[in-house]
């Protein structure tokens, strides 16, 4: 029982935070790049707005937004989620995790992810 009380506080506290924050930046590094594990892949900021919901890549003194990309963001799933011509991204805000993918050229790239 004591072990439920926990796990629902810690559940509503996650939830909570995610309601409230309005801007979480990430360090991202590429994991896997088609199924492929990387070393020492890329690493990228992002500025994960969840209340426009926006996203941009930069660092602190510069941030460039994606041109032509639709965001959308589940609140019951917590993924935020970028669509443009050629790209199509999945950021879990959980799990600290973004999927690019881009069908035409069949690539698929993971970037694993610290809060900063």
């Amino acid at each position: 029982m004591i072990k439920f009380i926990l796990i629902s506080f810690l559940f509503f506290q996650v939830n909570s935070v995610l309601a409230m924050a309005k801007t979480i930046i990430w360090q991202c590094q590429v994991d896997r790049v088609n199924g492929k594990k990387q070393n020492n892949g890329k690493i990228n900021k992002y500025k994960i707005d969840v209340t426009t919901p926006m996203v941009w890549v930069g660092d602190e003194t510069r941030w460039s937004g994606f041109e032509n990309t639709k965001f959308l963001y589940d609140k019951n799933n917590h993924l935020l989620t970028s669509d443009s011509n050629s790209w199509a991204g999945i950021y879990y805000l959980i799990e600290n995790k973004i999927e690019f993918i881009n069908n035409l050229a069949n690539l698929k790239i993971i970037y694993k992810c610290k809060e900063l």
